[in-house]
């Protein structure tokens, strides 16, 4: 029986919920790591035939965020089973399975399934609201449970198709603000101990290290007093445009 790994880059904890639900469905303990703060360390993951990896990132215009790219670098296999999943916030989800397949690849796994699922957006509760939800975890445990028959079953493909195109699409460019405390802060630190790079201040959380900011948003979802957000907000244009055009409800997307 193969031991069944997951890992995940998850600052908001969507990815994360997606993927423990894909490993419930294994029926079995699963081992977990958490990529979120592996950019503090060097920790290198060395998986082999008897391992099955779920491997688990959000999206980001597109593509698979850069700092997840880099974490990935440290996870290898050989010739090791692996499911690629990536959660977006019910846009679209474009190269990003496909990116995270072929990094997959390059590193010794065999991609034997992959799934695209959703989870709140990053810059607003409006779409793809609580999300993953129940039925979105039901499809994840489901998707766990087939994973497991077709590897018992010995009938699973050594690489599979996923839409996506190559080269690339643009991934998200360099941009110089960052979410920042306002009135309403009461120094609390939630916000510093989310952010998976270290960009807030541990002592003043109104000091925020801009070049460092990812914009994941972790500290503005994790505030529960509308402490955080960004001024005169340059996102404003595309946060009114997923409000407007992104709102109607998309489903999981599984490939085997």
């Amino acid at each position: 029986m193969k031991n069944i790994h997951l890992f995940y880059f998850s600052p908001t904890h969507t990815t994360k919920r997606t993927l423990q639900g894909i490993g419930k469905g294994f029926g079995r303990e699963v081992i977990e790591h958490d990529l979120t703060f592996a950019c503090e360390n060097d920790e290198v993951f060395n998986l082999g035939e008897n391992d099955i990896a779920i491997v688990g990132v959000p999206v980001y215009a597109g593509r698979v965020p850069e700092i997840a790219t880099n974490i990935l670098k440290r996870v290898h296999g050989n010739n090791t089973l692996a499911v690629a999943v990536v959660v977006y916030g019910n846009r679209a989800f474009e190269d990003a399975l496909l990116e995270l397949k072929n990094i997959l690849k390059e590193n010794g796994f065999s991609i034997i399934a992959g799934g695209a699922f959703i989870g709140e957006h990053s810059y607003t509760k409006k779409v793809g609201t609580k999300r993953p939800d129940n039925n979105d975890i039901e499809i994840a445990i489901n998707f766990g449970k087939k994973i497991d028959e077709l590897v018992r079953e010995n009938s699973y493909k050594n690489d599979i198709e996923v839409p996506g195109n190559f080269p690339y699409k643009d991934g998200m460019p360099k941009m110089s603000f960052a979410p920042m405390a306002n009135d309403n802060c009461i120094y609390c630190r939630k916000c510093w101990s989310v952010c998976p790079v270290g960009a807030i201040d541990q002592r003043k959380p109104d000091i925020v290290q801009v070049e460092k900011c990812i914009r994941c948003y972790a500290c503005v979802k994790v505030c529960t007093f509308d402490g955080r957000e960004i001024p005169n907000n340059p996102l404003e244009k595309i946060i009114n445009y997923l409000e407007t055009n992104c709102i109607e409800r998309k489903e999981p997307e599984l490939f085997y």
